[in-house]
């Protein structure tokens, strides 16, 4: 059996994810990330015999984020070995080009609010009263690490192509959010973590 988690709404996949398998305690679960693909693991782990005659589960993440000759390599390995299940969760929506190889599989979708993507879409020099209601509306629905999530990609894709920011302004911005997001993690902020990425949006929308 397939099972694929998938969509922009990466927290509420993992925990789906983590549900799901958290369900599976008489199963044998190899999770295998798709930067460490080690065919020989994996061939071990359907050879080996399964301690108390457990089933197995094999768990890909990112699992199209594969390079295509190791790919093209896993689906033959999978479809050599269809006793086994598999569980697919991937970091974003996959299309339906290649979801088409799982035509069986029970797929969850897990899409972000449009809000997040407004938001972002009024950040740009001078727009303040149009971005900070939206920005607090944002913040009161969803969680904090997934708008930051949403926002370091849309700044970094800015950084490297065309932006209405001030280069400079937009670079200081992004390192003082990368800043923010570490000293969140370890507990260092003086303020709360909502206000002071406020108050780095706030400067950089100022600055022209």
């Amino acid at each position: 059996m397939f099972y694929i988690f998938h969509g922009d709404h990466q927290l509420n996949s993992r925990q789906a994810l983590n549900s799901f398998l958290d369900q599976k305690n008489d199963f044998d679960i190899l999770r295998i990330d798709s930067k460490e693909i080690n065919l020989d693991q994996i061939n071990g782990f359907i050879n080996s015999p399964s301690l108390f005659s457990k089933p197995k589960i094999i768990v890909f993440l990112n699992f199209f984020s594969i390079p295509k000759p190791i790919l093209d390599k896993l689906k033959k390995i999978i479809e050599t070995n269809p006793e086994f299940d598999i569980v697919i969760w991937q970091d974003k929506t996959i299309p339906p080009t290649q979801l088409k190889y799982f035509s069986k599989a029970r797929v969850e979708t897990f899409t972000v609010d449009k809000i997040i993507f407004q938001c972002l879409n009024q950040l740009y020099p001078g727009n303040i009263k149009k971005f900070i209601p939206l920005f607090h509306r944002v913040l009161n629905q969803e969680p904090f690490e997934l708008f930051l999530y949403w926002l370091k990609n849309h700044l970094r894709r800015q950084l490297t192509s065309y932006s209405k920011f001030n280069q400079q302004a937009l670079k200081s911005a992004y390192i003082h959010i990368i800043e923010l997001d570490y000293q969140s993690k370890t507990g260092q902020l003086a303020i709360s973590k909502d206000t002071a990425l406020e108050k780095i949006l706030v400067s950089l929308l100022t600055k022209w």
